[in-house]
């Protein structure tokens, strides 16, 4: 049925699909551009189509369409893959992929986002450690010497899975911007995973943009930390696909 101006998502997040239904779709339109542009002003745009169907079996069919005949060749070959895939899979009670990446690379887009967004100079690697969002969860007063860094953040990490992540949301304890406790507990570990990472800007950009609130000593630092913590070198999918509904 039309979705009247209503996100895919919006449309999809929460449903289930009936007993006697066999497959689930969707059919959208948007714009597309190069994942490596993503966060350009001046990135070049191409009108895309893209339909999708899901089985009950897990077979599916999927169409992608460009105006640019070279962009269309491009992805002619691309399974569906994305948020909407993934809601599709939810709405027929199909798992979904495991997911893309350890919750170390969230928490340091997390981490980052606060030190680039910060109201005062980082001058050091201490000033933007009181930034990580390890710190809430410390004692007011507690600091982290430089020795166990890697240790506390490391356990940080093995602590807040996704799995558990995923819960704290489904309590209300764990905010997700476009998600309700109720609809974080119809996703599964890899679709919660990705919902989130979908809504977080890419890593590789935070990263290029520490210049600019850090000094050269503590921005090198921040990047061996995270270096030291076997954080990627970019978050996934750096991409995110919201395509209009159909009209």
């Amino acid at each position: 049925k039309p979705l009247d101006g209503l996100h895919p998502t919006d449309a999809l997040l929460g449903t289930t699909a009936p007993a006697e239904w066999h497959a689930v779709g969707i059919a959208t339109h948007g714009w597309a551009y190069h994942v490596a542009e993503r966060g350009d002003p001046g990135r070049r745009r191409h009108r895309v189509h893209v339909v999708t169907l899901l089985s009950r079996s897990g077979e599916h069919a999927h169409r992608t369409r460009a105006d640019d005949e070279d962009l269309e060749e491009a992805l002619g070959g691309e399974a569906p893959s994305g948020e909407q895939v993934d809601l599709l899979r939810r709405a027929l009670g199909l798992p979904t992929d495991p997911p893309p990446c350890d919750p170390s690379t969230y928490w340091s887009i997390e981490w980052l986002s606060a030190i680039v967004g910060a109201e005062h100079p980082i001058d050091t690697l201490s000033d933007a450690v009181a930034l990580h969002p390890v710190t809430e969860l410390l004692r007011r007063g507690t600091s982290i010497g430089g020795a166990d860094l890697v240790d506390v953040l490391t356990a940080f990490h093995r602590v807040l899975t996704w799995v558990r992540m995923r819960e704290l949301a489904t309590l209300g304890r764990f905010s997700v911007p476009d998600l309700d406790p109720e609809d974080a507990a119809w996703l599964d570990e890899g679709s919660f995973a990705r919902f989130v990472l979908n809504r977080c800007p890419p890593l590789h950009l935070l990263k290029r943009r520490l210049d600019a609130q850090c000094s050269p000593e503590a921005a090198d630092d921040v990047l061996d930390l995270l270096d030291d913590l076997g954080v990627p070198d970019t978050s996934w999918p750096d991409l995110v696909r919201r395509p209009r509904p159909a009209a």
